[in-house]
């Protein structure tokens, strides 16, 4: 009788960790993007999640008299990962886009660039995960308007870290 009550409760919690879990939302920082964040994920395919990630940004410049001024604006990077197992803790490989637009005193500023980053993600069966990662920013031309002048500027490549919690259910 023990032994058919523990492999019942064994058999439950794989089941546990094999169903469901489709779509989560979290908490999720880094890209360039800042600390402001949110992501919805989505893993419908095995070893495939599609992550889209939105933040607020904020970058503040320090003046020769000192003080800052601060321009503020949003970011998006979406994501596709490719994830060694389609159940439990994972190694994963991602590639995708990163926008962010920003606006300082009348003047905005916006750019575009490829991301490649590598990382961890810990799945639990209670549906919760957090993913820890890092890689490379190839941002492309910065480009900045203001009511009297344009300017661009080359981006460059950046190093850039990546960690989100989020609920899958």
């Amino acid at each position: 009788m023990a032994v058919t009550l523990a492999g019942a409760a064994g058999s439950a919690r794989a089941e546990e960790t094999d169903s469901g879990h489709g779509i989560g939302v979290g908490y999720k920082i880094g890209n360039g993007l800042g600390f402001v964040g949110a992501d919805v994920v989505g893993r419908y395919i095995p070893h495939v999640a599609i992550d889209l990630q939105a933040n607020y940004v904020s970058v503040s410049v320090g003046q020769p008299n000192g003080s800052a001024l601060t321009a503020s604006g949003y970011g998006f990077a979406p994501m596709v990962q490719a994830q060694w197992k389609t159940i439990g803790h994972t190694p994963y490989l991602g590639v995708g886009l990163v926008y962010a637009h920003e606006s300082l005193e009348g003047a905005t500023a916006s750019a575009t660039g490829f991301l490649l980053n590598a990382g961890y993600e810990w799945r639990f069966a209670s549906g919760v995960g957090v993913l820890v990662g890092g890689g490379i920013d190839d941002l492309g031309t910065i480009h900045a308007t203001s009511p009297t002048a344009t300017l661009d500027a080359p981006g460059g490549v950046l190093f850039n870290l990546e960690a989100g919690v989020r609920y899958f259910f």
